[in-house]
């Protein structure tokens, strides 16, 4: 690169425009960037409510689509079997009846029987099945019959026990008898089954049922029973046929996909609440959920999800009918479910992960305003104050499209320096205008004041000299009577030999006025008011203030006189 070119390039940097675009376009793809990361991580962390209910949803997608192929299938291998029973009925004994208390009929018909019902049972998605004839050998509570199950949850063929039924014919076809094994079917132990026997009818295919979740008599096993009626082509009913799924079973072969290790997946019955022993339950391939066999109650809470609570287990999840079989008379419901204490240890995450984000973010805005300030901001604060200075010391300024600004800045601070000054004294002098506007204000309210003050002192007076005329004249009228003509003589001689001062305050001795009011009329104090009316007592021969009173009010009313004449 030339000599030129690096020049170039130089002045293209301490372009401020351009280095302002450089670092503008900078800070867009850094924001970009973080832009970019916190919707990455918010996809991660959209409502983690939404993310339970769709995976609940897919759960329980998988698990009605699993229930729904497994009581489809068993129906209809239960219509089939109902078919292949009702055949060997009819071709074995004319009529069932003659069953009835009779041993040796009821062994070879079910001996009959019991090949075909083993094939069923290894073939159909079951843990058991059964055919019950309507038909009995001790009492109208008994019915005879057959029922086969699994010895253990594998499907292999040589574990096959005789749960129901006469022994003689599970020794012919090689099946031992289960432990609590018993001859005949008592209604009471299998409720559902005399309704259904006495309800019966065509088409099979539509009376189909499922019976409650019920303990199998005398072990501690929770089956389902589907029943299919077994009706001749008369209408006759010969029974009733089907296949049982129990706990072991369902559990074994029902395994659900889910990337959840705390997950149970419950068939129950139609009732309020969720009971777990009367439910079948069936967990993850690699997880395990306890529900604790008790009635759990529901209540719901937000995004569609129900709480569902113990005496000491609480769990949250999702529920939905589903029938079973056509003749049902109320659906079952199918509920997906997980832990709690799960739950809000998700939602924590997802606190702790918005939390993060947010930090994340803060972060990216820091960093950014620091590198700008230091890179951006600074440089053009110290090119700035570089203008204010008029020896900048050689110091070179990082945007050279300033110091043309520098003539004019200096210009417009002089003129706002001299327009600030101008500005002050006008305010100074507005001040002192207003200062003087208020004095003079304030003396016109005071000479205002002692005008009024001044009237009513006139006012005050014209009212004490009326008085004092009118007391004057009474004093007068007094002394003409009272008065001796000698010593008002003397008073007239003294009087007038009394000086300006002890005349004023002879006028106030005879106006009535006391000692004290006469020294804050004057001025003086009461003792020197006291010595001036001692010497006006001497000059005048009087000696009581009575007769001083008189004298002179007897000498104004004479002058008074002397002028009107």
């Amino acid at each position: 690169m030339t000599r030129s070119s690096l020049s170039e390039f130089h002045n293209i940097r301490r372009s401020m425009q351009k280095r302002l675009a450089f670092y503008m376009i900078t800070l867009a793809l850094i924001l970009a960037a973080a832009l970019m990361a916190g919707l990455f991580f918010f996809n991660q962390l959209k409502s983690p409510r939404e993310e339970l209910v769709t995976s609940l949803n897919f759960r329980m997608e998988a698990f009605a689509s699993d229930m729904a192929s497994l009581w489809r299938n068993v129906a209809v291998m239960g219509i089939h079997l109902s078919e292949d029973m009702t055949a060997i009925v009819e071709e074995q004994t004319p009529d069932l009846s003659a069953a009835n208390w009779d041993p040796d009929t009821a062994e070879r018909l079910q001996g009959a029987m019991l090949d075909s019902l083993c094939q069923y049972v290894r073939q159909a998605d079951c843990s058991g099945a059964f055919v019950m004839l309507n038909a009995s050998l001790s009492g109208d509570d008994f019915r005879s019959g057959l029922f086969l199950q699994r010895g253990n949850s594998a499907r292999m063929s040589s574990d096959l026990l005789l749960y129901r039924g006469m022994a003689g014919a599970g020794r012919q076809n090689h099946v031992m008898p289960h432990r609590k094994w018993a001859q005949e079917f008592r209604l009471s132990d299998f409720p559902g089954l005399a309704e259904h026997l006495n309800t019966a009818s065509a088409p099979i295919d539509r009376d189909c049922r499922t019976t409650a979740l019920l303990t199998l008599p005398g072990t501690s096993e929770r089956a389902i029973l589907l029943t299919v009626p077994m009706l001749g082509a008369n209408g006759t009913v010969y029974g009733l046929c089907g296949f049982s799924i129990n706990q072991t079973y369902f559990s074994a072969h029902h395994i659900q996909p889910s990337g959840m290790s705390s997950l149970a997946c419950v068939l129950s019955d139609g009732a309020d609440g969720l009971d777990a022993s009367q439910s079948l339950v069936t967990y993850p391939a690699d997880g395990f959920c306890f529900v604790p066999e008790e009635r759990l109650t529901e209540k719901s809470i937000r995004e569609e999800l129900t709480a569902y609570s113990g005496t000491e287990s609480s769990f949250v999840g999702l529920s939905q009918p589903f029938l079973a079989a056509v003749g049902d008379p109320e659906p079952h419901t199918l509920t997906v479910l997980f832990p709690r204490r799960t739950y809000h240890g998700i939602l924590l995450k997802s606190v702790l992960e918005i939390g993060g984000l947010l930090l994340l973010l803060l972060f990216f805005g820091v960093v950014c305003c620091l590198y700008y300030t230091r890179r951006y901001l600074r440089p053009v604060m110290r090119d700035i104050e570089l203008l204010k200075e008029e020896d900048c010391g050689g110091a070179q300024m990082t945007f050279d499209e300033l110091r043309p600004v520098s003539a004019k800045l200096r210009f417009h601070e002089q003129t706002i320096t001299d327009l600030e000054t101008e500005k002050r004294g006008i305010q100074q002098r507005a001040d002192l205008f207003r200062s003087q506007n208020e004095q003079l204000r304030s003396e016109k309210q005071d000479l205002q004041g002692q005008v009024e003050n001044m009237q009513s002192q006139v006012e005050d007076t014209q009212v004490q000299l009326d008085d004092s005329l009118m007391e004057i004249r009474r004093l007068a009228y007094l002394g003409k009577k009272e008065l001796d003509s000698k010593d008002y003589e003397n008073f007239l001689a003294g009087y007038a030999r009394l000086s300006s001062k002890e005349l004023e305050i002879c006028d106030a001795l005879a106006r009535g006025l006391s000692a004290r009011q006469c020294a804050e009329l004057i001025g003086s104090a009461p003792s020197t008011i006291d010595t001036y009316r001692k010497r006006i007592y001497e000059k005048t021969k009087i000696h009581k203030i009575r007769h001083l009173q008189l004298c002179y009010a007897l000498m104004q009313m004479e002058r008074e006189q002397t002028k009107q004449e």
